[in-house]
């Protein structure tokens, strides 16, 4: 890849987790105080999906609200612009997370095959993946402060992202409305509360009206 720049890429590939709780860092105190940091009522998270090309050509960046299978269809799918876009083949490095070992993405990864080829790493091996170290810089910059509302909380991570650096930078906004109006999940549509004539998964134990009592003689 080093030979041939223009036809290859390398790509280490990492998902982490983003929350709107402000997060603690190094923090300057007086001596004998102990600081305090604001929190929101109910915390709120995102997931970002990243990769950083090791020769220092960008990054490809994608926030969602979850890290399942089909947000990393999500990064898969901005990876499929830069692929065209550039032209190059690609090698991703992946840990074995389930959204990876999926079956939906075993086939997504393969149907991609003829140009992108994956480097699984070893179990338990941050240290060989570059990306894992950039999220310390992302949330040391960007999420140590309380946003007043959560667009302002997207947008500042969409912002960070794109101030990690790079000669070519793709940031994907993958943020639900569901989310931005306050849900920690995607609504069903039921009402709140048990719904009318739900049943328990497992079965109660008869209920025992007037049962007579036993007296044992001393």
């Amino acid at each position: 890849m080093g030979a041939e720049p223009e036809t290859y890429e390398l790509h280490h590939q990492d998902e982490t987790h983003l929350e709107t709780n402000p997060h603690l860092s190094r923090v300057w105190r007086r001596r004998g105080q102990q600081p305090t940091a604001p929190a929101v009522g109910t915390n709120r998270r995102l997931t970002a999906f990243g990769s950083v090309e090791i020769f220092g050509r960008g990054r490809v960046e994608v926030l969602c609200a979850e890290q399942t299978s089909a947000c990393f269809l999500f990064y898969l799918q901005a990876l499929d612009v830069r692929h065209v876009e550039t032209g190059r083949e690609m090698y991703l490095v992946l840990d074995n997370g389930p959204c990876h070992r999926s079956k939906t993405s075993q086939e997504a990864l393969q149907d991609r095959a003829a140009w992108l080829h994956v480097i699984w790493l070893a179990r338990y091996s941050p240290q060989l993946n570059r990306k894992e170290r950039e999220w310390r810089y992302l949330k040391r910059d960007v999420r140590s402060h309380l946003d007043r509302t959560l667009r302002e909380f997207v947008d500042s991570i969409l912002a960070g992202l794109r101030h990690l650096g790079g000669t070519r930078i793709e940031v994907v906004d993958h943020v639900p409305d569901w989310f931005l109006d306050g849900h920690r999940r995607q609504p069903t549509g039921r009402s709140p509360g048990r719904p009318t004539g739900a049943k328990d998964s497992y079965k109660r134990a008869p209920y025992r009206k007037n049962e007579p009592q036993l007296s044992v003689a001393a």
